[in-house]
């Protein structure tokens, strides 16, 4: 069954869904639907640009082209033989295929995948005589393979690389946070861009960059140039590049601080180099010190941290640490919000303040909590009868 032009699937990661479901809102997406670790909304062309180029959580944005029933690989590849790929991509272009497989009918996922190629393939040959190229690094057309159980979605990918490599890190750390997870805890924590942002454990500098572009209402994606979109038939060039327009004109002025800190001077100078290539410097400072000797703006603010989860520090070590954040938080960061991901739950505990709120959200791998605390005048250790799974 041809779906084309029926639907946008945008995909995220596990626990980011309602905030991407609240840009698409934003958008003007219509029947927004949150499935798991994705959403989906009505297809239009003009959303799909702006999907890509605006959207701060997502990762994907795919458009279903064919949806099919198949419990075999030879059944796949007689079914797709058939289809009109040439309506989507001429034979002159390069392709590649993306595949997610959940299903007992197709236990070799990279099988199902070479099978769908030959299938594409072949129909060109069959057409034309001639066959495209693949090209797995950078094709011109990228196909999304979905198969749960019996059901086949083939779908454009219309993003191409991962939305999240926003072609600004130039080097990193040990463990850098992806960037659309850094846009979700700035989005999660509910930082209303009029008032002061921290990261007191900044590493590279991913959380300070999302929040500063975040903060001026830039685009993400504004400067990229690689869409796969761009290379598709029925691509509007200028359609696109009214979508670019609109999105520069609503960048706006903050007129608060954005501050990173850390106790590494290499984090630092790495820090530096990111956000000076992403053009973020005039709203940045960035600076060498601990959390524990860190005093923010005076006023209400925001802080964000991602601090070490214990992968390559003693218990001792860890537990030390995560109680100099709690003491530091109720020390300095009276008026603030602050929030702490971790995937460990236990060295948490030494904080010792109870959180406001928690999102459980996933960190590559890892199952983490994001803890959010409002620090307030005269904040106490929680008593212990409060103790419940996963408080900090």
């Amino acid at each position: 069954m041809n779906v084309f032009e029926s639907k946008i699937i945008c995909k995220t990661f596990q626990g980011l869904e309602n905030v991407l479901a609240e840009e698409l809102q934003a958008l003007n997406a219509r029947n927004i639907e949150i499935i798991k670790r994705a959403v989906v909304c009505d297809y239009d062309a003009e959303l799909l640009y702006r999907c890509n180029v605006e959207l701060r959580t997502c990762l994907k944005v795919l458009v279903p082209v064919y949806e099919f029933m198949s419990e075999s690989t030879d059944d796949l590849y007689n079914f797709a033989s058939r289809l009109k790929w040439e309506d989507y991509f001429d034979v002159k272009q390069s392709f590649a295929i993306d595949f997610t497989i959940q299903s007992e009918y197709f236990k070799h996922s990279q099988f199902a995948a070479l099978r769908l190629k030959d299938a594409i393939c072949d129909h060109f040959r069959k057409l034309y005589d001639e066959r495209p190229s693949v090209n797995t690094e950078a094709p011109d057309v990228l196909f999304n393979l979905h198969i749960h159980r019996d059901k086949v979605t083939i779908s454009l990918d219309s993003s191409g690389t991962s939305l999240h490599q926003r072609g600004n890190r130039m080097a990193q750390n040990i463990a850098p946070i992806n960037e659309v997870l850094a846009a979700g805890l700035v989005l999660l924590s509910k930082w209303d861009r009029q008032s002061h942002f921290v990261d007191a454990m900044c590493g590279s500098g991913t959380i300070l960059m999302e929040a500063a572009s975040y903060a001026i209402n830039k685009a993400p994606n504004l400067e990229r140039s690689y869409f796969c979109f761009k290379n598709w038939k029925n691509y509007d060039a200028a359609l696109y590049r009214k979508v670019c327009k609109a999105a520069e004109a609503r960048i706006t002025e903050f007129d608060y601080k954005i501050i990173g800190t850390d106790s590494s001077k290499k984090s630092i100078f790495i820090a530096e180099k990111n956000i000076q290539k992403a053009g973020l410097s005039d709203w940045i400072e960035v600076r060498e010190i601990s959390i524990q000797k860190m005093i923010p703006p005076m006023g209400r603010g925001t802080l964000i941290i991602n601090p070490p989860y214990g992968e390559r520090m003693q218990i001792e070590e860890l537990d030390r640490l995560y109680k100099q954040i709690g003491d530091a938080f109720k020390q300095h960061f009276t008026g603030y919000t602050c929030g702490v991901i971790t995937s460990n739950f236990e060295a948490a505990k030494n904080i010792g303040l109870k959180p406001t709120r928690k999102f459980p959200v996933m960190n590559g791998k890892l199952d983490c909590l994001f803890y959010i605390y409002d620090i307030y005048e005269g904040s106490k250790r929680k008593p212990k009868t409060e103790s419940t799974d996963h408080d900090a």
